[in-house]
């Protein structure tokens, strides 16, 4: 009887620890992840993100487990507290860029790319890059604790809280993409890159991009110029988000503007010879597909070349070939030419009165043409407010200077940059909506809003013939500021108050004979086209009789050169 009774004692013991191995078992991934203090964080953001059912169904899930010190490291780099300072819409991609459909042992992980649960474009999931090794997720985060096993599925615990990367991060997160991420760099693409697109990115490797440069003769990013880099990049980029089974044979336009060729067969290939050799990285903003080869533009034709082949450029043409400036122009440069269209020619010709290009000579022509062409290859972006010096040639050695606002770009006040950046193999075509004259001294001041009231001034003056007439001269022009101060020393309320006789002795003490430049000046009294000296000291800084400062110099006109001043000189 004893032995029985032992026998069904020991009998039922063993049933009470089956059946607790048995509740251990069919514990699902949130009741595990409740039952560990390390993850009170996860479970939080779980439960406000409305997660923590989808996760306790059937599944089955492989989650990534991020511990608390993960989520108080990710509250240090947003910023923010806690969870209470993040919204279930902003947990919930996050949370779910943690999960993966089915369940993945550690012995069953690969190295590559996997979709997540998080929602990218156009019903995609974002894609987790895995290391095999010590496991590494996106280039940085570690699983400290593999295989932990739920009913419905399997938990890896790891030591970063991941966020799903956009187009730039896949780049970052991927050490073979090292120089891409420079280019992109250099190239000041990376907010471009950043905005919500969608894009799809054929990404070169690193080693693509070592092709590239032995072709070159270049040693590395460092020897390109942004100006270079940027349509490279741009011709790897295409919109919409185009999975690898969604390509097909054809041509697609990049945000370059020139087309890539894609050919779809047994495998997939660019332009011919570039191949796709990983597809379907996938982005928040876009897709990533890697190529084995940078892709570049066919060789853009001359300066000339593109205005020829454009039909709103012939009038433009034409008056290069007249003047004898097509060779100079299809040379190595580089040049930055503004380039007026067939309509800007046509309102010239009615300011000028006149019906056509045949009513104007190569001499008369050479210099309105080499006005618009600037030495250098200079992009819109790198464009400044204020004054460049052109190829028109002016007194002496000098450059006519022509005049830059940026933002949408205007030329001596009035000219507009219509379409930027067309790249050419010898320079860079900006396309404007005037044709620009190069301006004398007086022209200068009317083309800047800052001289309207010296405008005035030498108007009422009856000075406009005096100072269009060859000369050369150097004027020291003053501000609209420097002429309020006069009008407030003389009690006055501005030019309307002072008469021809006051302002002519006045305006004349500003110019003086000959182009001198700033580098020219020199200290010591200099007479003036009214008759008294001027006095000007050259020190750090350039003075005019002591207290009026040269603020901007060498400003070239073709009748000579103007620098801005900052008081009204008065005769003695």
């Amino acid at each position: 009887m004893a032995l029985l009774l032992m026998g069904m004692f020991v009998f039922s013991s063993c049933e009470k620890d089956e059946d607790a191995d048995l509740t251990e078992e069919v514990q699902n991934i949130v009741e595990i992840a409740s039952s560990d203090d390390s993850f009170s964080t996860l479970v939080s953001a779980l439960s406000k993100a409305n997660l923590a059912t989808t996760l306790q169904g059937s599944g089955p899930f492989t989650v990534f487990a991020p511990t608390n010190d993960a989520f108080d490291q990710l509250f240090d780099d947003l910023g923010v507290s806690d969870l209470d300072d993040l919204s279930a819409a902003a947990l919930t991609p996050i949370l779910l860029y943690h999960v993966l459909s089915g369940q993945a042992l550690s012995t069953n992980l690969s190295s590559g790319f996997v979709s997540t649960l998080s929602p990218g474009p156009e019903d995609t999931k974002v894609s987790l890059q895995v290391e095999l090794g010590s496991v590494i997720l996106n280039g940085s985060a570690q699983v400290t604790s593999a295989d932990i096993m739920a009913s419905n599925g399997v938990i890896h615990v790891i030591d970063e809280v991941l966020l799903p990367p956009d187009l730039v991060d896949i780049a970052l997160n991927n050490s073979d993409f090292s120089i891409l991420v420079q280019a992109i760099v250099k190239a000041e693409l990376t907010d471009a890159l950043l905005g919500d697109g969608p894009f799809t990115v054929f990404a070169p490797t690193n080693d693509a991009f070592e092709d590239l440069f032995t072709s070159l003769g270049v040693s590395g990013i460092a020897d390109l110029t942004k100006a270079q880099l940027e349509p490279i990049l741009l011709y790897h980029v295409v919109s919409g988000n185009i999975s690898s089974g969604d390509l097909s044979s054809g041509d697609v336009s990049t945000l370059q503007g020139d087309n890539i060729t894609i050919n779809v067969g047994t495998n997939i290939t660019i332009n011919g010879t570039a191949n796709v050799v990983f597809a379907d990285i996938q982005a928040t903003n876009g897709i990533v597909h890697v190529i084995d080869e940078v892709l570049l533009m066919e060789e853009p034709g001359t300066i000339v070349d593109i205005a020829s082949a454009d039909a709103n450029f012939s009038s433009l043409v034409a008056a290069l070939v007249k003047a004898n400036l097509a060779g100079t122009l299809a040379g190595d440069g580089p040049f930055t030419v503004f380039a007026p269209t067939n309509a800007a020619f046509d309102q010239l010709f009615a300011d000028l009165g006149i019906s056509g290009l045949n009513d104007l000579s190569a001499e008369a022509l050479t210099p309105i043409l080499l006005y618009h062409v600037v030495s250098g290859s200079v992009m819109s972006t790198d464009l400044t407010s204020g004054f460049t010096g052109t190829l028109s040639p002016g007194p002496g050695e000098t450059k006519v200077s022509l005049q830059v606002e940026v933002g949408s770009v205007i030329l001596n006040g009035s000219a507009q940059v219509t379409n930027a950046d067309i790249m050419a193999s010898n320079g860079v075509i900006h396309v404007i909506d005037e044709v620009l004259l190069p301006p004398d001294v007086v022209d200068i001041a009317l083309n800047n809003a800052n001289f309207s009231i010296l405008v005035e001034a030498v108007v009422k003056a009856e000075l406009v013939e005096a100072l269009q007439d060859d000369g050369p001269f150097t004027v020291f022009a003053p501000t609209n500021d420097a002429f309020e101060d006069l009008f407030t020393s003389l009690g006055v309320s501005g030019i309307e108050d002072l008469t021809k006789e006051q302002l002519e002795p006045i305006l004349l003490y500003h110019v003086v004979s000959g182009n001198v430049l700033s580098g020219d000046l020199s200290s010591g009294d200099v007479p003036t086209l009214h008759g008294d000296n001027i006095s000007v000291n050259v020190g750090s800084t350039v003075t005019i009789n002591g207290t009026s400062n040269v603020i901007l110099v060498d400003i070239q006109g073709t009748n000579g050169v103007v620098h801005v001043i900052d008081e009204v000189l008065l005769p003695h």
